[in-house]
């Protein structure tokens, strides 16, 4: 449900900024600053995406790729520059700038200049007989100069407001984007990181199980241990032989996810060099979390100022209907001359000349349009009452995101540390399983189960910090709100 007198407080800042638009831009238009991503430093410097049409580059050989370490930061700083959808973001904030720039410059008066020459009175002209004839020809030249300044346009008005609208929502689209691709890469890099750890995990079960194999061997040697003994280890290692190949292939999987959202150059995946662990706490409360989303949620902001622009657009229908004042100056210069061949055959020259100038106004009143003005009116104010009724739906959803992405982090921070301590303790089991099994009291089955629970526990709690780490990431990007350490 949304606040007591939400919509009084909406309707009434509409109201003032609807005022305040057009006064603010006629005041003096200033260059508007251009959405632009911070450089990337020298040490990131080669990882810069290629031009968009320079085409596609494969190295020779795919598998042959080169290992980039990068962290968390350094991800966020190449996604910034890279992305397309970033870049094309910011060309369209720009587009709209210029936009904006030209309907601002209407405001000014407009000068033309025409000019026109030619020989529109050549013609033979007939005395009372064919013999008495002559040709006459004349050169005209026309120049003409008017100024214009378009000073009282309703429509020009709105027009402006509505094109400020739409330069807001494209500048709060643009930063939409970065918000959504700050979070793709924090989830591409938390994954591999999850990948990393994983695949480390499976490394030490393979290394484990060898070991366990060669001591069964040995002690199969010496008459000791039996086949079976040491079929259990050779099938023990298959399995985690079997899980590490998988593992690696999900890492490789997981690197090119990455290297896609970052737009690398191609021969180039990238690693993480950050450690698979927590990052940070969230320590606001559940209407904090609330407060600062409804506060600056970019989507919510696009509802308001899409509620103005439609607002601006039935004004521009109505101001349709509105009188226009103009004022001009224009000045004209004509010139005529020519040469006439009489009947004596002698040539005789012509000129004629004329310089004038006019100053005046024009007034120009709509009478009838057929009432298109007030059905496109009434169509832009149905738009802005479609636009409030989404804008009520969009602050539920909002609010049950951040409430179902505040629960998660709570129910992770715990999951984590059961995690954590269920490591510990399959530890301390397989430490007291490998002691019985030396001391000839346990079975080497009992300390292969112990040695596969432990790996299975520490991938858990690997999964474990990647599930937190991205609850943690999906809450910031919804509130803003920074994480503490």
């Amino acid at each position: 449900m949304l606040p007591v007198g939400f919509w009084q407080v909406l309707r009434r800042s509409r109201q003032c900024v609807s005022r305040l638009l057009v006064s603010t831009f006629l005041a003096g238009a200033q260059p508007l600053a251009v959405v632009a991503a911070e450089p990337l430093p020298e040490s990131l410097a080669d990882l810069a995406a290629p031009p968009p049409l320079a085409g596609t580059w494969l190295p020779d050989d795919m598998e042959d790729q080169q290992l980039r370490p990068l962290s968390l930061q350094e991800a966020q700083q190449l996604a910034q520059v890279n992305h397309p959808a970033l870049q094309a973001g910011a060309f369209a904030v720009e587009s709209r700038e210029a936009k904006l720039e030209a309907s601002l410059r209407a405001w000014k008066p407009q000068v033309t200049l025409r000019s026109s020459s030619g020989l529109p009175a050549l013609a033979l002209e007939h005395q009372y007989s064919p013999e008495t004839s002559y040709p006459r020809g004349e050169l005209e030249t026309n120049v003409n100069l008017e100024a214009t300044w378009l000073w009282r346009d309703p429509q020009r008005e709105a027009r402006v407001a509505v094109e400020h609208h739409e330069l807001a929502q494209a500048r709060m689209q643009h930063q939409i984007l970065q918000r959504d691709v700050k979070l793709q890469v924090a989830e591409s890099y938390y994954e591999v990181q999850r990948m990393d750890a994983e695949v480390d995990l499976r490394s030490a079960a393979v290394d484990a199980a060898q070991a366990n194999l060669k001591i069964s061997r040995a002690r199969h040697g010496a008459g000791v241990a039996s086949r079976l003994d040491v079929l259990q280890v050779q099938a023990q290692l298959t399995e985690d032989e079997a899980l590490l190949a998988h593992a690696k292939a999900q890492q490789t999987i997981a690197r090119r996810r990455l290297a896609r959202v970052l737009n690398l150059p191609q021969g180039v995946a990238p690693t993480a060099r950050d450690a698979n662990t927590r990052q940070g706490r969230w320590t606001a409360t559940l209407g904090e979390s609330l407060a600062a989303a409804l506060a600056t949620r970019e989507e919510l902001q696009q509802f308001f100022s899409a509620i103005q622009e439609r607002e601006e657009q039935a004004k521009e229908a109505l101001a349709a209907l509105q009188p226009t004042l103009s004022f001009f100056v224009m000045g004209s210069w004509y010139q005529a001359s020519g040469n006439v061949l009489s009947s004596a055959s002698t040539v005789e020259s012509s000129f004629r000349g004329r310089i004038s100038t006019a100053l005046g106004m024009r007034f120009a009143v709509p009478l009838n349009d057929g009432g298109s003005a007030q059905a496109s009116a009434r169509r832009w104010g149905l738009e802005a009452q479609r636009q409030e009724q989404l804008l009520a739906d969009a602050l539920n959803t909002f609010q049950q995101q951040v409430e179902k992405a505040f629960y998660t982090v709570s129910a992770q921070e715990d999951t984590l540390e059961l995690r954590a301590r269920q490591v510990t303790t399959q530890q301390e089991i397989l430490n007291l399983t490998t002691a019985r099994y030396e001391a000839g009291v346990g079975t080497q089955k009992d300390l292969i189960d112990q040695q596969d629970a432990l790996t299975r526990a520490a991938i858990h709690h690997a999964q474990a910090v990647l599930d937190y780490n991205l609850s943690l990431a999906q809450l910031h990007r919804y509130t803003g709100l920074p994480t503490q350490p």
